[in-house]
C-alpha cells in the first residue's frame, strides 16, 4: 500500500516538510488567497510533491445555510475550481459540519452540491462528515456522490475500498497520537487491502506525527 501522511496546513510547507514528505493538506484561511498566489505556492513545491486542499466552509456553507446553492455559494465552488487548478491538488476535501445532517433534505442537498464540486482526472474528491454519519451510511452517501469516504483513522473501521482518505485530528482527550497509536492506524489500513491510502492529521505535533507515520509506512521505524 503507497500511504501518504501529511499534515493539516494554512499555508505551503517549508523545505524541511518537504525533505521529509510527500504530502499536505491546505486549508487556507480567510481572505482566501487569489489563483495567483495558490499557483506560485505550487511552483516552489517540487513537482512529485503532492496536495490535498480542504474545502474553506465559504465554499459549501452560504449565508442561507449547508450546501443551498446561491449566488453567494457558486462564487464560493469557483475559487474552489481555480484553487483546485492552481494548486494541482491531489485531493480534494469537502468536510461538512454536523449541520448537514442525516435527513432526506441534506442527503439531496449534498448530491446537488457534489454535482457541481470541480473533478479532474487526476485528483480524488472526499467527503468527510461530521455529525451522527454511521460507517455504513457514510460510506453509501459517499458512493452516491462519486467521491470517497473520508473516516477517523482510529474510531472508525476503514472502507473497502481502493482509495482511503483517513483523518487524525486532536481534540477533547486526545491531544497527540503515540507511535503505538500510529502503528495501530497502520495496520489498520495495511489491512483494508487497500492500495493507497491519504492521512490528513491535525495536531500541534502534526508534522512529526506525520513523519513517524510515514516512515512507520515504510519500514524505517
Amino acid at each position: 500500500m503507497d500511504l501518504l501522511a501529511g499534515a493539516l496546513l494554512e499555508r505551503p510547507p517549508g523545505p524541511k516538510y518537504v525533505s521529509a514528505l510527500r504530502y499536505a493538506e491546505l486549508a487556507p484561511m480567510a481572505p482566501l488567497p487569489k489563483p495567483t498566489t495558490l499557483a506560485r505556492w505550487r511552483r516552489e513545491l517540487p513537482s512529485d510533491f503532492q496536495l490535498g486542499l480542504r474545502a474553506p466552509e465559504s465554499c459549501w456553507r452560504s449565508s442561507d445555510g449547508p450546501l443551498r446553492l446561491s449566488d453567494e455559494l457558486e462564487r464560493g465552488l469557483g475559487w474552489l475550481a481555480e484553487a483546485a487548478h492552481a494548486l494541482e491538488a491531489s485531493v480534494l476535501v469537502i468536510a461538512t459540519g454536523p449541520a448537514v445532517t442525516t435527513g432526506a433534505r441534506d442527503r439531496q442537498r449534498l448530491r446537488e452540491y457534489f454535482a457541481r464540486v470541480p473533478r479532474a482526472e487526476d485528483r480524488v474528491v472526499v467527503w468527510r462528515p461530521s455529525g451522527l454519519w454511521e460507517p455504513e451510511l457514510r460510506q453509501g452517501m459517499a458512493d452516491s456522490l462519486s467521491a470517497i469516504g473520508g473516516f477517523d483513522a482510529i474510531d472508525d473501521p476503514a472502507p473497502r475500498e481502493d482509495v482511503l482518505y483517513a483523518s487524525l485530528r486532536a481534540e477533547g482527550l486526545r491531544r497527540s497520537f503515540s507511535h503505538a497509536l500510529l502503528l495501530e492506524v497502520l495496520e489498520k489500513l495495511e489491512h483494508s487491502g487497500a492500495s493507497r491510502a491519504f492521512v490528513s492529521i491535525e495536531s500541534r505535533q502534526s508534522f512529526r506525527e506525520a513523519q513517524l507515520l510515514q516512515s512507520l509506512s515504510e519500514g524505517q521505524v
